[in-house]
């Protein structure tokens, strides 16, 4: 009987490692956040769903803007731009839409190096404001 139970929990460890193994990339899947503060008391959040970013890599992106109460902000109109500081670039400016929770859409860096996130947002019944986010590296796929 006590060699039946060894078994057993042996089995059971193994399956375990087994589980653990084939979710480890759901577990740990790594991100890439940005924060910068807006509207007075505000804040814009993107998060990349990838870290690090790649080059050429459709990278699903989702942008959160929220009021000094927290409270996510579904009624503004953004309009997204990607660029690198440093080197003059064709139009990139992937679109985004608002969807659970948050305005949603997919990057594509076409190049390795710093680039620049810029968001131009327009809610109704205040000035447009313009947040641009600094990220630091995208790395060559």
């Amino acid at each position: 009987r006590e060699t039946m139970n060894r078994s057993a929990r042996f089995v059971l460890m193994i399956l375990a490692i087994i589980c653990f193994i084939s979710c480890s990339d759901v577990l740990f899947a790594a991100e890439t956040r940005l924060e910068k503060p807006a509207f007075k008391s505000g804040k814009v959040t993107v998060t990349f769903a990838d870290a690090p970013l790649e080059t050429m890599t459709e990278t699903p992106f989702a942008i959160k803007i929220t009021g000094a109460t927290g409270i996510a902000i579904s009624d503004a109109k953004l309009h997204v731009s990607l660029d690198m500081p440093d080197m003059p670039m064709p139009p990139n400016h992937p679109a985004s839409t608002w969807q659970d929770g948050a305005y949603r859409g997919t990057a594509i860096f076409t190049m390795a190096g710093a680039w620049q996130m810029t968001v131009n947002i327009q809610r109704p019944g205040y000035d447009q404001e313009q947040i641009i986010f600094d990220i630091d590296q995208v790395m060559m796929k």
